[in-house]
């Protein structure tokens, strides 16, 4: 079966999404322009639409990227957020579904959806001043379906057509609402020039400084301790005000938040609630919430023997209240949604109006359980702590009707393996969360058996509703197909959503346009180039 790069995606946030919460070493060696960065009273002439000059943005990030990234193969946050500086796409999708054009001037289907046309926008210059044209989008998308067959519409390809050197052309086998997704934000356009003569897309961060497209370009790696960044003078939404970024490797999450409030860095994402406290009311720092369209869930393998009778798994739900889950996990109701399907709320086609909601019943849930399995077990990600205490309030829930649950915390790699081993059926339940996308087909390879499948779950009816809820038109149309997948996929009991968490980045007060510069899943900063420094 052909794969989708964005299901590829899904198996990295899974993991991933959450390394923000993850303690580790103290990074003590600061980069060198971090002195730029932090000097006080450091003002800009042109007022706050402007950035001094030589001035810096410090952005204290939990992970590090590794000395070798891959714009292909990038399956990590802080690989994407570095792809994000350096790489442009062709347009961006925004959670509300409007779209910024980026390297495109537009995207347009002709009348029955089999041709979509791609126009670029004139004089598109890469950071080293070479054109940047139809051939390198063709070369990129190429390199792309070569590594995760990112173009397939009903696992037939996807062919392109050069019509001039702004213009190609994507022919449909059948209509695709979703073929306009696939090339948007994770597409990252890449220079032919310079990649095809190194016959590689690795990109060695302590020795290249690669050709790129994005408002900065690599200046300087430091292995796990910070990435820096210099402005593209030809960026194509126009050079950006601050001259330098940093992304200063901090991954213990008491050294980030000292770091920020002793001026070090300028920037951080906080995970819990409690870790606002020192910048609520404070007039030196400024705090913005926003949705990653994030899901957090709990599912049941069903490659596991306990779990193949669907009224055990029915009653095992009924044991639970979600909102007693995630309260337990991010304490603070500011700090998540409670979402009923697969679709994360902020989804247009989210729709549980029809869907069984399991509310909490206990004498259901021990009627439907009796006679099954008391002994079970739930996979989770060691290292987060809100998925660990998600854990311990299901084990104490399931404990109330007779089944006890053993916690099986494990790293990060071995949580990975055993969720893409389909015949595993070492664990029982387990915890997780991803970021898919905006298109709804975009969660098909979650469910379909037609496709990746991530839930080893099989029902021929739905595979056939996807297939037709993607070649729909109509948004009515599709609408109601997405209400009846999301219905179906819940009466299985197969997958429990949990809800959609937000996060907080803080920064210092003197960080401007950060709305303008857009809070956005994954990445968190949107644009870089559209920040200042007053």
């Amino acid at each position: 079966m052909k794969k989708t790069f964005l299901a590829g995606l899904m198996a990295m946030t899974m993991a991933a999404s959450l390394l923000s919460a993850c303690g580790g070493a103290v990074v003590e060696e600061a980069p060198p322009s971090e002195a730029a960065a932090t000097t006080a009273g450091n003002t800009a002439e042109g007022g706050t639409d402007s950035a001094p000059s030589g001035s810096t943005f410090t952005y204290a990030i939990a992970g590090d990227t590794g000395n070798t990234l891959n714009p292909l193969t990038a399956d990590d946050r802080y690989g994407l957020m570095t792809c994000k500086v350096i790489y442009s796409p062709l347009y961006y999708i925004n959670l509300d579904g409007t779209v910024d054009y980026i390297l495109a001037e537009s995207m347009e289907a002709n009348e029955d959806g089999t041709v979509w046309t791609l126009k670029l926008k004139p004089d598109l210059k890469w950071s080293d001043g070479e054109a940047l044209t139809a051939d390198d989008v063709i070369f990129t998308i190429d390199a792309q379906n070569e590594n995760s067959a990112l173009l397939y519409v009903n696992n037939e390809p996807v062919t392109m057509e050069k019509v001039d050197d702004l213009t190609v052309a994507f022919h449909l086998p059948t209509p695709s609402a979703s073929i306009f997704e696939l090339l948007s934000a994770e597409m990252w356009m890449l220079p032919q020039h310079y990649f095809e003569p190194k016959g590689t897309f690795d990109v060695n961060m302590l020795e290249e400084s690669p050709v790129c497209s994005g408002p900065y370009v690599l200046e300087k790696y430091e292995t796990g301790q910070y990435l820096q960044f210099q402005k593209n003078p030809n960026y194509v939404l126009g050079e950006a005000s601050i001259d330098s970024v940093v992304y200063r490797v901090v991954q213990n999450e008491d050294t980030a938040t000292l770091a920020l409030q002793n001026g070090e860095v300028d920037a951080w994402m906080a995970s819990t609630p409690q870790q606002l406290l020192p910048y609520e009311n404070n007039e030196s720092f400024k705090i913005y919430h926003y949705s990653e369209g994030r899901v957090a869930y709990m599912a049941m393998n069903p490659t596991s023997e306990k779990m193949q009778d669907a009224d055990y798994r029915k009653g095992i739900l009924y044991a639970l209240d979600k909102n007693e889950i995630m309260q337990a996990a991010y304490t603070d109701p500011s700090f998540y949604e409670l979402t009923n399907t697969f679709l994360p709320p902020v989804n247009e086609y989210y729709d549980d109006t029809s869907v069984e909601l399991y509310t909490k019943d206990l004498e259901k849930a021990k009627e439907l359980t009796a006679g099954g399995p008391t002994d079970i077990n739930i996979m989770y990600l060691a290292s987060d702590t809100m998925q660990e205490r998600m854990a311990l309030t299901i084990q104490a829930s399931l404990k109330e009707i007779g089944i006890n649950v053993e916690l099986n915390g494990v790293e990060s790699a071995a949580w990975s393996a055993a969720y893409l081993d389909k015949e595993n059926d070492t664990f029982d339940l387990f915890l997780g969360g991803y970021i898919m996308g905006i298109d709804p087909n975009l969660y098909a390879p979650l469910f379909s058996s037609k496709m990746d499948n991530s839930f080893r779950f099989s029902r021929p009816d739905i595979d056939e509703l996807w297939i037709q809820a993607d070649q729909a038109t109509d948004s009515a149309d599709r609408a109601a197909l997405y209400a009846e997948i999301q219905k179906l996929i819940q009466d299985e009991a197969i997958f429990y959503p949990l809800g959609s968490n937000n996060r907080a980045l803080v920064a210092a007060a003197k960080v401007g346009n950060v709305e303008e510069a857009g809070l956005v899943p994954i990445y968190s900063i949107k644009d870089l180039s559209k920040l200042t420094l007053n």
